[in-house]
Protein backbone atom coordinates (compact mmCIF):
# COMPACT_ATOMS: atom_id res chain seq x y z
CA UNK A 1 0.00 0.00 0.00
CA UNK A 2 2.60 2.58 1.06
CA UNK A 3 5.80 2.86 -0.92
CA UNK A 4 9.06 3.23 1.00
CA UNK A 5 9.68 6.85 1.88
CA UNK A 6 6.02 7.89 1.78
CA UNK A 7 5.99 8.74 5.48
CA UNK A 8 9.03 10.96 4.96
CA UNK A 9 7.35 12.61 1.98
CA UNK A 10 4.23 13.38 4.02
CA UNK A 11 6.36 14.70 6.89
CA UNK A 12 8.31 17.05 4.61
CA UNK A 13 5.07 18.28 3.01
CA UNK A 14 3.57 18.98 6.45
CA UNK A 15 6.72 20.83 7.51
CA UNK A 16 6.49 22.91 4.33
CA UNK A 17 2.82 23.76 4.89
CA UNK A 18 3.26 24.59 8.58
CA UNK A 19 6.46 26.44 7.72
CA UNK A 20 4.47 28.71 5.43
CA UNK A 21 2.56 29.94 8.48
CA UNK A 22 5.16 30.12 11.24
CA UNK A 23 8.70 29.85 9.85
CA UNK A 24 10.77 32.07 7.54
CA UNK A 25 10.25 31.62 3.81
CA UNK A 26 13.40 29.52 3.40
CA UNK A 27 11.81 26.61 5.32
CA UNK A 28 8.97 26.08 2.79
CA UNK A 29 11.43 26.68 -0.04
CA UNK A 30 13.72 24.00 1.39
CA UNK A 31 10.75 21.63 1.64
CA UNK A 32 9.87 22.38 -1.99
CA UNK A 33 13.42 21.64 -3.11
CA UNK A 34 13.69 18.41 -1.10
CA UNK A 35 10.31 17.16 -2.32
CA UNK A 36 11.13 17.98 -5.93
CA UNK A 37 14.54 16.34 -5.72
CA UNK A 38 13.36 12.99 -4.38
CA UNK A 39 9.78 12.60 -5.70
CA UNK A 40 7.35 13.82 -8.33
CA UNK A 41 6.10 16.52 -6.07
CA UNK A 42 2.70 18.00 -6.69
CA UNK A 43 2.88 19.00 -3.00
CA UNK A 44 5.67 21.44 -3.85
CA UNK A 45 3.32 23.48 -6.00
CA UNK A 46 0.68 23.51 -3.27
CA UNK A 47 3.23 24.75 -0.73
CA UNK A 48 4.31 27.45 -3.19
CA UNK A 49 0.71 28.51 -3.72
CA UNK A 50 0.11 28.61 0.04
CA UNK A 51 3.17 30.80 0.61
CA UNK A 52 2.05 33.13 -2.18
CA UNK A 53 -1.45 33.45 -0.73
CA UNK A 54 -0.09 34.18 2.73
CA UNK A 55 2.82 36.50 2.00
CA UNK A 56 2.37 38.13 -1.41
CA UNK A 57 0.50 41.36 -2.08
CA UNK A 58 -2.99 41.03 -3.53
CA UNK A 59 -2.21 41.77 -7.19
CA UNK A 60 1.23 40.27 -7.36
CA UNK A 61 2.62 37.53 -9.57
CA UNK A 62 2.79 34.21 -7.65
CA UNK A 63 6.60 34.01 -7.66
CA UNK A 64 6.98 31.17 -5.17
CA UNK A 65 4.55 28.92 -7.04
CA UNK A 66 6.20 29.70 -10.37
CA UNK A 67 9.54 28.94 -8.74
CA UNK A 68 8.19 25.64 -7.40
CA UNK A 69 6.99 24.68 -10.88
CA UNK A 70 10.41 25.57 -12.29
CA UNK A 71 12.22 23.57 -9.58
CA UNK A 72 10.04 20.51 -10.17
CA UNK A 73 10.52 20.82 -13.93
CA UNK A 74 14.31 21.34 -13.74
CA UNK A 75 14.90 18.55 -11.24
CA UNK A 76 12.81 15.96 -13.15
CA UNK A 77 15.65 14.75 -15.41
CA UNK A 78 18.12 14.70 -12.53
CA UNK A 79 15.78 12.67 -10.36
CA UNK A 80 14.85 10.26 -13.12
CA UNK A 81 18.53 9.74 -14.02
CA UNK A 82 20.04 9.27 -10.56
CA UNK A 83 17.20 8.40 -8.21
CA UNK A 84 14.93 6.16 -10.27
CA UNK A 85 13.08 3.79 -7.99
Amino acid sequence: MWKPGTNLRVLIAIIGCVGAFVFPVWVPLSAIFILAFFWRAWEAMLIGLLVDFLWSPVHSIPWIMLGAIAIVWVLEPIRSEFLSR
